[in-house]
C-alpha cells in the first residue's frame, strides 16, 4: 500500500484517472472510424459512441479537477483505488460475458436479467454507499448541531467571561484606586523581601519611583542597621501567619518617619504565598503618648515637692530640688529661683541650674529696670512666656539671660501678685513652644514654693507667739502662784481672828451682828477655796502626772466615793455604762469628773437628779457624755460657762467661785481634747468632751483618782 500510495503521490493521483478516461475516449474514437468504414449506420455508431465517449470525457474531467474539490489530498488514492475496482469488475464481467461458453448469454432474455442483476447489485451497492454517506451525512449534521450548541454555549460562556473580565477589571481599577486614596502605606511583601505591590502613598511617603520600588527590597526602606529586624520580622510573618512592628521608614531624602506596620500571609492567585498589610504613620501617637508622659512626669515632680515640702524644713534645699526638677521636666538648659529684696530693687539668683560657676547666690538683676523680663514678671499677675528673646517687643535681657545665650522661657511669680517673694523661671538656649499644660505646670511648682515659704514664715510669726506666749504664762502662772501662796496667810490669818471672835464675843453680838459675822467668816472660806482652785487652774500644764493608762470605770468610783454625802442628799441617782480605759493623768481625770458630776448634783432642780454617763469609741479617741435633767443653763451663757469665774448657772444663786468647769476644760485641752455643752434652759444639760484611746499590747490599767 505504501508502494501504491508513493507511485500515486510521484505520477498524480488525477493524471491515472485522467488516463482511464482518456484511454476510453480513444477506443471509442477508433471503434467509431473501423465501423463506419465497415458501413455500420451513423447513428448506431453515434449511440454507441457516446455512451463510450461520454464517461470517459468525464473521467479526464473528473481527474483534471481532482484538486479543486474539497477532498483531502489524503483521501485522493482512495478516490483513485475505487475507479480502478470499478474497471477492474466491469472488466471482468465483460470478459465472462463474451467467454461463456453458450450462446444462450446473448439473447435479450437472458442478458438482459444478467445486466439488470449487474446493475441491482451495483445500485444495491451504491445505494448502500449513499444509505452510508446519509448516515454519514446525518451524524455529520447531527454532530454539527452539537458543534453549533457548543460553540453557542462556548459563545455564551465567552461573553460571559468577557464580563466577568470586563466586572474584574473594573473592579480591580476600583480596588487599585481605593488602595490609592488610602493614607497609609498598602504593600506585599514576598518571602525573598521583594516588594510584590504597593499603592500610591509608598510612592509619596518615601519619594521613590514605580520603577524603583520595583527593583527594592522592603529592607531597603529602612536605615541600614535595621535590615536584621526586618529580615526576621518577615521570617517571623510567614511562620506565625501575622506581624506587627514599629520601626522609622525613611524616604529617598534620608528623613525618617515612625511607622506601625502590620501584616498577615495570603496566597496570591498564583499560589505563592506572601506578606500583605499596611504601613500606618505613628508620629502623631507617639507625640500624645510623649506628651502625655511629660504630663505625668510633670504631676509627679508637682506630687513628690508637694512631699518634700511636707517633710523638709530647709527651704533652699527644696528650691534647688525644684529648680532641678522644672529643668527635667520640661527639658530646658536652664531654671532658676530669684529671691526679691524689695529694699534694694534687685532680686538675687537663690538657686538653679544651667548657670555658669559662682553665679548661683551672687547674680543678680534688677527688679524695677522696665526693660527687664524679671521687672515684668513682677508687674503682672500671670506667668510670662518668650518663645524669642530677641524679637520680643515688650521686654529686652536682663544681661543674666543674653549673656548665657538664653532665647525662650516662662517665668511666674512666687507669692500673691502684691506681696511677691520672688520669680520662678525656667529657660532654655533654642527657640521653644511652651503649652498651657507647661505653664500651668511651672504655676504649680510655685505654689508650693509660695506655700513652703508662707508656711515658714507663719512658723517663725508662730513660733514667736508661741514662745511670747509661753513667757507669758510662765509669768502668770508664777504671778498666780505667788498671789495665792501669799494671799493665803493673810486671809488664814482674817480667818482664824474671825474664829476667835464668833468663839469669844459671839455672845455679846446682837443678832445683826452675829450675821455679819457669818458673813465675814463664810466669805473668808469663799475666797480660801477660790485661791486653791485658781492655783489648781493655773498648775494643769506644768504640775500634772505623766499619761498612762487609766480605767474610767474605777475613776468614777473613786468619784462616787467622795460626793457621796452630796449624793445622799440630794438622793441623787448616777447610772453609767461600760467606760472604757484612756490613756490620762488619773489625778486630772479623777478632778474633771468630780466637778461634772458636783455641778449635775448642785443643779439638779426640786426633783432627785439623775445623771448618765457614757463613752462611744470615735477612731483613736473615745466621746464621752456626762448629762443630767437638772435645772440646764441659759443658751445666752453657754458660751461663757467654761471662762474662769464665770457660772453658767447664773440664774441661781449659788456659792460655786466659777473655776470648776474652766479646770475641766484645761485638763481636757491638756489630754488633746476639747469640750462643749449643750443644754435646754430648765430640762437638761450634757457635757461632752473627747479622752485618747490606749494603744493596744499596753500594760493594765491602774485605778484612777489619788495613789492610794
Amino acid at each position: 500500500m505504501g508502494t501504491w500510495t508513493r507511485f500515486l503521490a510521484r505520477v498524480g493521483e488525477g493524471r491515472v484517472i485522467s488516463a482511464i478516461g482518456g484511454m476510453y475516449v480513444v477506443l471509442v474514437s477508433g471503434w467509431a472510424v473501423d465501423h463506419f468504414s465497415r458501413g455500420v449506420p451513423v447513428v448506431s455508431l453515434l449511440l454507441v459512441s457516446a455512451m463510450i465517449a461520454v464517461p470517459g470525457t468525464l473521467l479526464v474531467s473528473g481527474g483534471s479537477r481532482l484538486s479543486d474539490t474539497d477532498l483531502d489530498p489524503d483521501l485522493y488514492a482512495g478516490v483513485v483505488g475505487w475507479c480502478l475496482l470499478g474497471f477492474a469488475t466491469t472488466g471482468a464481467l465483460l470478459v465472462l460475458y463474451h467467454l461463456q461458453p453458450a450462446s444462450d448469454l446473448m439473447m435479450p432474455i437472458v442478458s438482459s436479467p444478467l445486466l439488470t442483476a449487474f446493475g441491482a447489485v451495483s445500485g444495491l451497492a451504491v445505494g448502500i454507499y449513499d444509505g452510508q454517506a446519509k448516515m454519514r451525512s446525518r451524524e455529520l449534521d447531527r454532530r454539527s448541531t452539537e458543534l453549533r450548541d457548543a460553540q453557542d454555549e462556548l459563545a455564551d460562556g465567552v461573553d460571559r467571561l468577557e464580563h466577568s473580565n470586563e466586572r474584574l477589571e473594573r473592579h480591580t481599577e476600583y480596588t487599585e484606586h481605593v488602595l490609592d486614596g488610602v493614607d497609609d502605606i498598602f504593600y506585599v511583601v514576598g518571602a525573598d523581601g521583594d516588594v510584590r505591590r504597593w499603592n500610591d502613598s509608598l510612592r509619596k511617603v518615601t519619594g521613590y519611583a514605580d520603577e524603583q520600588i520595583e527593583s527594592m527590597t522592603a529592607a531597603e526602606f529602612f536605615a541600614a542597621d535595621e535590615a536584621d529586624r526586618i529580615a526576621d520580622g518577615i521570617e517571623a510573618g510567614f511562620e506565625t501567619g501575622s506581624i506587627q512592628i514599629q520601626i522609622d521608614l525613611r524616604s529617598a531624602d534620608g528623613e525618617t518617619i515612625p511607622y506601625e506596620f502590620a501584616a498577615s500571609i495570603l496566597e496570591h492567585p498564583g499560589g505563592e504565598t506572601v506578606l500583605a498589610g499596611i504601613g500606618r504613620d505613628v508620629s502623631d501617637r507617639i507625640e500624645r503618648e510623649r506628651e502625655l508622659e511629660r504630663r505625668a512626669r510633670q504631676q509627679q515632680v508637682v506630687a513628690d515637692l508637694g512631699q518634700s515640702a511636707l517633710e523638709t524644713e530647709d527651704i533652699d534645699a527644696l528650691m534647688a530640688e525644684a529648680v532641678r526638677a522644672v529643668a527635667d521636666a520640661l527639658g530646658v538648659t536652664n531654671a532658676e529661683v530669684l529671691d526679691l529684696d524689695a529694699g534694694a530693687d534687685e532680686l538675687l539668683l537663690r538657686q538653679g541650674v544651667g548657670w555658669d560657676d559662682g553665679i548661683v547666690g551672687t547674680g543678680t538683676v534688677s527688679a524695677v529696670d522696665a526693660d527687664s523680663q524679671a521687672a515684668y514678671t513682677l508687674e503682672n499677675d500671670c506667668p510670662i512666656v518668650v518663645e524669642e528673646l530677641a524679637t520680643d517687643d515688650r521686654f529686652d535681657g536682663p544681661e543674666l539671660l543674653t549673656d548665657h545665650g538664653l532665647t525662650s522661657g516662662i517665668s511666674t511669680v512666687i507669692g500673691p501678685f502684691d506681696e511677691p517673694w520672688g520669680i520662678l523661671g525656667a529657660h532654655d538656649t533654642e527657640r521653644r513652644t511652651f503649652t498651657e499644660e507647661d505653664v500651668s505646670f511651672v504655676q504649680s511648682v510655685t505654689n508650693i514654693l509660695a506655700e513652703v515659704i508662707e508656711r515658714r514664715r507663719y512658723q517663725r510669726e508662730l513660733e514667736g507667739l508661741v514662745a511670747d506666749l509661753e513667757a507669758s504664762n510662765e509669768r502668770l502662772e508664777q504671778f498666780a502662784y505667788a498671789a495665792s501662796h501669799d494671799l493665803q496667810e493673810p486671809l488664814r490669818m482674817v480667818s482664824s481672828y474671825l474664829q476667835l471672835i464668833e468663839a469669844r464675843y459671839a455672845e455679846e453680838f446682837d443678832e445683826d451682828g452675829r450675821e455679819f459675822l457669818s458673813f465675814a467668816v463664810d466669805g473668808a472660806d469663799r475666797m480660801r477655796e477660790m485661791i486653791e482652785r485658781l492655783l489648781s487652774y493655773s498648775r494643769v500644764e506644768t504640775q500634772g502626772s505623766p499619761m498612762k493608762p487609766v480605767s474610767l470605770r474605777d475613776v468614777l468610783a473613786d468619784v462616787r466615793a467622795d460626793l457621796q454625802v452630796a449624793i445622799r442628799e440630794h438622793d441623787a441617782e448616777i447610772v453609767a455604762e461600760e467606760l472604757p480605759t484612756v490613756n490620762g493623768d488619773p489625778n486630772q481625770l479623777h478632778q474633771l469628773f468630780q466637778n461634772l458630776l458636783d455641778n449635775a448634783i448642785e443643779y439638779g432642780g426640786e426633783d432627785p437628779p439623775t445623771v448618765r454617763i457614757d463613752a462611744e469609741r470615735v477612731d483613736d479617741r473615745w466621746r464621752i457624755r456626762v448629762s443630767d435633767d437638772g435645772i440646764g443653763i441659759d443658751p445666752a451663757e453657754q458660751d461663757r460657762v467654761f471662762e474662769v469665774f464665770e457660772r453658767g448657772y447664773g440664774h441661781r444663786e449659788t456659792d460655786g467661785a466659777g473655776i470648776g468647769l474652766a479646770l475641766c476644760q484645761r485638763i481636757v485641752e491638756r489630754h488633746g481634747g476639747q469640750i462643749h455643752v449643750d443644754s435646754e434652759s430648765g430640762e437638761w444639760t450634757t457635757f461632752s468632751f473627747s479622752l485618747p484611746a490606749v494603744a493596744e499590747a499596753t500594760e493594765p490599767s491602774i485605778r484612777g483618782g489619788y495613789d492610794e
